[in-house]
């Protein structure tokens, strides 16, 4: 009888001893797993020089794609006018530093003077902060264009005022109607492009000069 009991208590330490390796067993996995879902993946953290880098990829491929845009932007065709003076001037070749500002416009068309007077008001600060130069272009034909000089004298514009009585700049840059305006960058490319006038236009206009002049 002794040994049963013997045998019997035996049997229940060993149980006991199973029981509890087992739980430390359940128990270490459980928060293995817990560390695992609160901790960063070794694969996945990246050292700061790392991400220095792939930052300053990411900028070189921006950069390259700006170039790459600008590779498709159109120019200036080689166009020869006359200013009010009778002095030839290639719309190519200005000799401007800055942004230009080529506005095509008509002494019969009422948007066109509306607004390249409303430009006038606020050109002197646009060359101050901008460095642009903005050139009127008149479409008049032979039966208006006396009135150009007239009309450009009587208003005090400032700006370079150029002749195409024929419409070869016009036909080469594709205008249809006036008035009609384009933003050139420094480099020389048609950035912007607006055909017709509404109040306020000329605020998106400048906005425009400023992003080139950056």
């Amino acid at each position: 009888m002794n040994n049963f009991k013997i045998l019997f208590l035996l049997l229940l330490i060993v149980s006991a001893s199973t029981s509890c390796k087992n739980n430390k067993k359940v128990v270490e996995a459980a928060t293995n797993d817990s560390i695992n879902e609160t901790s960063p993946s070794i694969e996945t953290y990246k050292e700061p020089d790392t991400i220095v880098e792939n930052i300053e990829e990411i900028e070189e491929e921006t950069n390259n794609d700006h170039e790459q845009d600008e590779s498709n932007l159109k120019g200036l065709p080689s166009i020869e006018l006359k200013d009010l003076n009778g002095k030839t001037v290639n719309i190519s070749s200005l000799g401007l530093s800055g942004p230009i500002v080529i506005s095509f416009w008509a002494t019969w068309c009422s948007p066109c003077k509306k607004e390249l007077n409303t430009i006038n008001e606020v050109y002197q600060d646009w060359q101050d902060e901008t460095d642009v130069t903005l050139v009127a272009v008149s479409i008049d034909d032979s039966k208006t264009k006396n009135n150009v000089p007239l009309y450009v004298n009587g208003k005090g514009w400032e700006y370079i005022v150029l002749l195409d009585p024929n419409g070869d700049l016009k036909r080469a840059m594709g205008v249809n109607n006036v008035p009609h305006t384009f933003l050139v960058n420094k480099n020389g490319k048609i950035v912007y492009s607006h055909n017709n006038y509404a109040p306020g236009d000329e605020e998106l206009l400048y906005e425009e000069i400023k992003n080139v002049s950056e």
